[in-house]
């Protein structure tokens, strides 16, 4: 899931800036938390973010619920069509197609990206074909330090090839993702009280 352009973001080892206690805190008091890296040019329409969200489920639930294409299009922001358009017979990776309207001043945006997984702890996707220039992230789903819920880690390096106005950037960073995040964790933690 695309889901934010952002600014260009130094790379940290994956879940290394989770870990840090303030940010625990706030992932315990039930934030979303996102995070955009500086150093970037605002005049520049691609870059990266990363966010994570604690979800009291297991990850085997969460997990479910993100690979499915009918689950993701209720509580993603503009994601308008998702299919599997191929994948390995094993279930190792998929290729996804999603169309995303981002905002109304925008055109819908059609692309296909391959995920690669490492079930139930890992996605790591890339565009493949489409109308983004570059796409590429990770999803790490790891137990919460106290065990009792999982740490749900998104980071994406997105480049659209095209202008995007830097408010709709901020828009997206502070609406959509953190929406999106919030949404997993409401499904995830229904499907896991209704098991």
């Amino acid at each position: 899931m695309a889901l934010a352009v952002l600014p260009p973001v130094a790379p940290a080892a994956p879940g290394a800036w989770v870990s840090d206690p303030g940010v625990q805190r706030r992932l315990a008091a039930g934030e979303v938390v996102v995070q955009a890296v500086s150093g970037a040019d605002p005049e520049r329409p691609r870059g990266a973010v990363r966010a994570a969200v604690r979800i009291s489920a297991p990850a085997e639930t969460i997990w479910k619920i993100m690979t499915d294409c009918q689950q993701v299009q209720i509580f993603v922001p503009g994601l308008r069509r998702c299919r599997r358009v191929d994948g390995a017979a094993d279930g190792s990776w998929a290729d996804i197609e999603h169309e995303v309207r981002y905002s109304w001043m925008l055109p819908t945006v059609d692309y296909v990206f391959r995920a690669h997984y490492d079930r139930p702890r890992r996605i790591d996707f890339r565009r493949i074909s489409g109308d983004l220039k570059e796409e590429e992230g990770a999803w790490l789903l790891m137990p919460a330090p106290d065990g009792s819920a999982t740490i749900v880690e998104y980071e994406v390096y997105l480049d659209p090839g095209f202008w995007i106005p830097h408010f709709l950037v901020t828009r997206s960073l502070r609406k959509d993702l953190p929406a999106a995040l919030a949404g997993l964790r409401e499904r995830a933690e229904q499907a896991h009280a209704g098991r």
